[in-house]
């Protein structure tokens, strides 16, 4: 009998989905009680952001995403995606968008929601456009073997200016200052004149001495 994946009895989909309705509802009171600080409630300002957030259960790696922000898994010196963008040009959403209300429009330069045109449509706030952009997160499974050397966590800052490809050539460059992996990306993304917010996170999967040997 094959053990169930759980994360304290509970299935990790579930765990996640209550997870990002917790965040949303959590950012949304501190909007509020900044609001009233302010003494004043500003009709036009509704922020939001996007998350990404990766669980390893014995060989099992999840991966939650809602928004633009990307994981890569390194398996044998080849980036694989584990998390697909959710932004108004993936055509898969957009019956999702149109039955919640939302209306999908070509804006300068791509597909956008709403008034707001807003390119992400999964996020954490973002609250005058729910429920068209949905808090609720888009589940990865992958079993992990012994050719996964290690995944990479951004925000579109980075995958924006580089590619897939070129992160995992960049990482074998930087490799054996491990520590310095996240830094030289997010560098590398700024020289090249990223124009959004530039968050990463390297995870070795296995030590940093058996990585250099690999390479």
């Amino acid at each position: 009998m094959t053990a169930r994946l759980s994360v304290d009895g509970r299935i990790p989909s579930d765990v996640f989905f209550e997870a990002f309705i917790k965040t949303n509802v959590a950012f949304r009171t501190q909007l509020d009680s900044s609001r009233k600080r302010k003494g004043a409630v500003q009709k036009d300002w509704h922020p939001g952001c996007t998350s990404i957030t990766a669980l390893i259960i014995r060989n099992k790696l999840i991966v939650a995403n809602a928004g633009d922000c990307r994981t890569i898994l390194c398996r044998s010196g080849i980036p694989h995606a584990l998390s697909r963008d959710h932004v108004a040009s993936c055509l898969e959403e957009w019956e999702r968008i149109i039955r919640a209300g939302g209306l999908v429009k070509w804006k300068v330069d791509t597909w956008r929601i709403g008034d707001a045109t807003l390119q992400v449509i999964r996020s954490i706030g973002d609250d005058d456009l729910k429920p068209a952009v949905t808090v609720k997160s888009e589940i990865t499974l992958t079993t992990l073997s012994a050719e996964d050397e290690y995944i990479v966590m951004a925000s579109d800052g980075l995958w924006d200016v580089i590619s897939e490809k070129d992160v995992v050539n960049i990482i074998r460059d930087t490799v054996k200052e491990a520590g310095m992996c996240s830094k030289r990306l997010a560098t590398e993304a700024a020289e090249k004149g990223s124009k959004d917010n530039i968050n990463v996170i390297v995870i070795f999967l296995r030590s940093v001495s058996t990585a250099k040997i690999i390479y």
